[in-house]
């Protein structure tokens, strides 16, 4: 199984939020992203589809990989399931309490997509690309793809990508870090909600599979306040930060 990286994971994130403001209000509590294939794209959209309080299905039946039983003893998969049935059972509590979670299906998305489509089981967002067979009713009936609304996106607005890691004493460091980062934020920023959830949620979310470090998009004016709190209190951090990153 190949990661992605965790700075796509957190651009995914971002762009998964900005659709929920664009689109639904806000909140993906009680809404549905399907994730129809497991690589890199699916694994990234996945974990930020859950950061973003989502429930989140991945399918994928290639089972010379299976990607999807790794992707659960890498805690990137909360369960994996053989059947479609069991699946809707897990998806259609979690959905009616609005929870958070990732299923993964360990099946054929060309046998078990129009399969979901005749038991009613609608997606709201759609990971892959639009174009890819067994996603063209979901469509008609209002699914949201991700692909074809958010590439290009543009980060302007948070034009700094700030990554740090601890080089000692990561459990004391890397929370002191992340306080650090959460006061450098603008309250005034529309992202800043969004930002703050990652900053909380992604070390327990994305657990040991990315090693614990992380990444943050920023303002310039927030970077060089979050350096200089960082410089001044963790000396033995390891901070880096690329401006004008695309």
């Amino acid at each position: 199984m190949i990661l992605p990286s965790l700075c796509t994971v957190h651009e995914r994130y971002l762009t998964v939020t900005r659709v929920a403001r664009d689109h639904f209000g806000g909140s993906l509590g009680g809404k549905l992203l399907l994730c129809r294939g497991f690589a890199e794209v699916g694994i990234a959209d996945s974990l930020a589809g859950v950061l973003a309080g989502a429930s989140v299905l991945c399918v994928d039946g290639d089972l010379d990989r299976g990607v999807i039983r790794e992707a659960l003893r890498a805690g990137l998969c909360d369960f994996v399931v053989g059947h479609l049935d069991e699946a809707l059972r897990i998806l259609k509590n979690e959905l009616r309490q609005k929870r958070a979670v990732s299923v993964g299906l360990d099946a054929l998305p060309e046998t078990c997509l129009p399969q979901m489509a005749d038991r009613g089981l609608q997606p709201d967002l759609l990971s892959a690309s639009p174009d890819a067979p067994g996603l063209e009713l979901f469509l008609e009936r209002g699914a949201v793809p991700l692909s074809r609304l958010t590439a290009p996106r543009d980060w302007d607005s948070l034009p700094c990508r700030v990554t740090w890691n601890a080089a000692e004493d990561r459990q004391r460091i890397l929370p002191l870090l992340t306080r650090i980062a959460a006061a450098a934020l603008d309250n005034n920023h529309a992202d800043t909600p969004a930002r703050t959830r990652w900053l909380e949620a992604s070390p327990r979310v994305l657990g040991r599979a990315f090693g614990g470090g992380q990444c943050l998009r920023m303002t310039e004016i927030e970077a060089d306040r979050f350096f200089a709190s960082a410089a001044e209190g963790v000396p033995v951090a390891v901070v880096t930060r690329d401006c004008r990153v695309a």
